[in-house]
């Protein structure tokens, strides 16, 4: 079972938080025992030299260090401590000393001095510092110790406090993240909320961006983004739809529209035959050629149109398409001039010939009989400019834009232009290929539609 955001959040705090709390109270554990021991040694360390000192002064004036072992007995006893007078070997000569553990380095040569903690005979800790007497004279040790009963047990209270504290850090660690997870995380739950609530019949509703944090704020931001992106495809998809209905409908009506007329009558002459024949020809030519316009944007935009890259002679392309559009430029007289310089680069041949040829039919189309059309491509800095120039009415400076979005045609030429995807086509061409289509200039003279591509 998935564990939710706020109780992974949870146990993420808890955990990190008791694994800081614990490893902070084994420091202050161990720092706080290294003190008490450091205290400990320090009062051992005082009564040994106090110790060291009397029995070297006795030692002095008696000469035996049993009898100085003695005095020096009688004049230091500390409360809790254990003093004993140890002979060269390390065994004890002082009599009637409480017993306590003293270090197996005791008695060997060249120690001077040694602390241990051991355990005693009652299985106790005990702290035991041994110290020799001066070089001169006879070689003796002074030991001191003393159990470590008090210090273990502030030692261990501080323990339990630990023990008792850790958990309870924990417990406030859950309540406290569990609560601050809730809070935190209300903005996310309230959008997730409003997102649910968008549908694609509400795509005009937008996540509510909350104040509580930045990253929140990126996050409703971004997914708004993602919103408005798809309120536009969705929107650009209906429109097409819509557009797409309406042309394909008036080819299919006239069709449907010559068969009726023409199936009305028992019999009819050869002649109205081939005229209903011609008709539907003739409809179903353009229906063919929108359904295959509609296909390479489609394919276009879901990124899965084939590209064969080859090298392209430019100006034979160009010559190419100029002659398969002569008969159509003879219908209206127009003259079409070319200047052309050899160019050669790297795309899809039959793509570049479709724009072109879509960038020469629009000319074609809206020139005015015995008009002409200029058609140049030259070597660019960055690339190859392709220009077709025509001497038609123009297009309107808010025009200029809408003229490349798909099924868009401007009332004063749309009894003559065709569904209005012949220049979407060929800008998204050049962009497949790395340029663009614009238009240059267009006015009452005419306009210039100008196509760059990287060599």
């Amino acid at each position: 079972m998935a564990l939710s955001l706020r109780t992974r959040l949870t146990a993420w705090y808890s955990v990190l938080l008791v694994l800081t709390v614990a490893v902070f109270s084994a420091a202050v554990l161990w720092l706080h025992w290294r003190l008490l021991i450091e205290q400990f040694d320090d009062g051992l360390r005082s009564i040994s030299a106090t110790a060291n000192n009397v029995l070297d002064e006795e030692l002095t004036e008696t000469k035996d260090l049993g009898q100085a072992a003695r005095a020096m007995a009688k004049v230091v006893r500390p409360r809790d401590y254990v003093v004993q007078v140890l002979g060269p070997s390390g065994t004890s000569i002082t009599q009637g000393a409480r017993p306590m553990p003293l270090p197996s380095e005791v008695g060997a040569p060249g120690v001077t001095r040694v602390t241990r903690t051991l355990d005693g005979p009652d299985r106790r800790p005990w702290r035991v510092t041994v110290r020799s007497g001066p070089a001169e004279g006879p070689r003796y040790f002074v030991a001191v110790g003393a159990p470590l009963d008090e210090a273990s047990e502030q030692w261990q209270t501080l323990l339990k406090a630990c023990l008792v504290g850790i958990p309870l850090a924990l417990v406030f660690a859950a309540g406290g993240g569990l609560w601050l997870g809730r809070h935190g995380l209300r903005p996310l739950t309230s959008m997730a909320a409003e997102a649910q609530a968008i549908t694609a019949k509400t795509l005009d509703r937008r996540l509510t961006v909350p104040p509580a944090a930045e990253e929140l704020e990126q996050l409703a931001g971004s997914f708004n983004r993602v919103l408005d992106r798809l309120g536009s495809a969705l929107s650009t998809q209906r429109r097409f739809m819509a557009d797409a209905s309406h042309e394909l409908r008036t080819p299919i009506s006239i069709m449907r529209t010559a068969a009726d007329v023409t199936l009305s009558q028992p019999a009819r002459d050869e002649a109205e035959y081939r005229e209903a024949l011609g008709a539907v020809a003739q409809q179903a030519s353009r229906l063919t050629r929108l359904v295959d316009d509609m296909l390479v944007l489609a394919r276009a935009d879901g990124g899965g149109y084939p590209m064969v890259v080859a090298s392209v002679d430019m100006a034979a392309l160009v010559k190419e398409c100029v002659g398969e559009l002569a008969a159509r430029a003879g219908e209206k007289a127009i003259t079409v001039r070319t200047s052309l310089e050899p160019v050669t680069l790297r795309g899809d041949e039959a793509l570049l010939r479709r724009m072109f040829s879509n960038l020469l039919g629009n000319a074609l189309t809206y020139t005015p009989r015995w008009g002409s059309v200029d058609v140049s491509l030259v070597k660019a800095e960055d690339g190859v400019l392709l220009r077709v120039a025509d001497t038609g009415p123009g297009i309107p400076p808010e025009d200029r834009e809408r003229v490349f979005e798909r099924f868009v045609r401007l009332d004063p030429a749309r009894g003559a232009g065709g569904a209005g995807l012949g220049l979407a086509i060929a800008r998204w061409v050049a962009e497949a290929h790395g340029g663009g289509v614009r238009i240059v200039s267009s006015g009452s003279g005419g306009s210039i539609f100008a196509a760059n591509l990287p060599a």
